[in-house]
């Protein structure tokens, strides 16, 4: 059996890296340690190679609609399907996504799809049965699913998770710091600026606050920098693996504090459909905070493997803070316990299984 997975995210070094892009790519890589897997995206210029068992293609785009970057001009990655069994697309509302479900569909393929959020403005689905021609719609969270048009939500499994329980894994040998993490791409709507503000308000200078991850809206980093002057809050923005799990596996707690409303009143519908950091960090051992915004708190065992506090809130995030800090060694080995048998289900292993139970063609 042969599955192509189509990703239209403009995969270049000038595009936003997040979760919507990182799910295709692991779920392709741990796809492929079972069966002929491609993953198929677009860039500038064409390029094919391999990762370990996965083939990646990616073709060149020339012409971006309206300038975005989630939705390429493209037709010659059609070539990619023409020998596939499973064609499993990745974002719902891009050109690039209609135009490979009609067509692997009138091809006799079966056609799966996963949404990620986002998309162009200009698509087939608006004039088009497009969604008939999936034979499911797989969510990784409630969340996602509820999302979902009604067409789509009539045909969706859920299949939350993915995780590699193997990379993220405790290290017994290193010691737990008085240290406070974030990890993630530093956006308004992920929400920083009320964790440095919860911090302040925490009023524990003997902690410190450290905020892993790249740079992609100035101006709010400039802001968050302003708000973290005088406090113990260390910015780190080339953390590579190995540094990211020395840090998940010394911090006392993660926190991803996302919202829908940013601090400058945009409001995003889709601030996290899962929260990789969430699981990143409760796999190797470490409990972790976060907001009721979108999905995350189907991924945090509220109570047992961390807390789900109110968004917008510095002082949901500082209560929840000292909770933790004031956990007596006991119970907090107890929550790191927890949040790794909260994760075992959640792993690709697992994943990937009960996407090839979906995908086995009815005989």
């Amino acid at each position: 059996m042969k599955i192509v997975h189509l990703t239209p995210t403009f995969f270049d070094n000038s595009s936003v890296i997040g979760g919507g892009e990182r799910y295709p790519t692991e779920l392709s890589l741990w796809m492929s340690k079972f069966l002929d897997t491609t993953l198929v995206s677009f860039s500038s210029v064409r390029k094919s190679y391999r990762q370990g068992n996965l083939k990646i293609e990616i073709y060149p785009v020339k012409y971006l609609i309206h300038g975005n970057k989630a939705n390429p001009l493209s037709f010659q990655y059609l070539n990619s399907i023409i020998n596939a069994d499973i064609v499993h697309i990745h974002y719902i509302y891009t050109l690039v996504s209609d135009i490979a479900c009609l067509a692997a569909f009138l091809l006799g393929k079966l056609v799966f799809v996963t949404d990620h959020g986002g998309g162009g403005s200009l698509v087939l689905n608006q004039k088009l049965p497009v969604f008939n021609s999936y034979r499911n719609a797989i969510a990784q969270s409630e969340f996602a699913v509820n999302l979902l048009p009604p067409v789509l939500q009539k045909k969706a499994v859920l299949i939350k998770g993915g995780i590699d329980t193997i990379k993220f894994c405790p290290d017994t040998s290193l010691v737990k710091e008085k240290k406070i993490l974030y990890v993630g791409r530093i956006l308004p709507h992920k929400g920083i600026n009320y964790l440095i503000e919860g911090f302040h308000k925490l009023n524990r200078l003997d902690y410190k606050l450290k905020i892993v991850g790249r740079v992609y809206n100035e101006e709010f980093y400039q802001y968050i920098k302003q708000l973290a002057e005088g406090l113990p809050v260390e910015f780190v923005h080339d953390a590579d693996d190995r540094k990211l799990l020395h840090e998940y596996r010394t911090a006392l707690v993660t926190v991803l504090p996302s919202v829908h409303t940013d601090c400058y009143g945009n409001y995003s519908p889709v601030p996290e459909l899962m929260g990789f950091t969430l699981l990143e960090s409760q796999a190797c051992g470490t409990p972790a905070i976060c907001t009721d915004a979108g999905a995350m708190h189907e991924f945090v065992d509220n109570g047992y493997t961390g807390f789900v506090v109110k968004q917008n809130s510095k002082e949901a995030i500082a209560a929840a803070l000292s909770q933790m800090i004031n956990l007596s060694p006991v119970e907090y080995t107890e929550f790191q316990a927890s949040c790794r048998e909260w994760v075992e289900p959640l792993s690709w292993s697992t994943v990937v299984q009960k996407h090839l139970d979906i995908y086995k063609i009815p005989k």
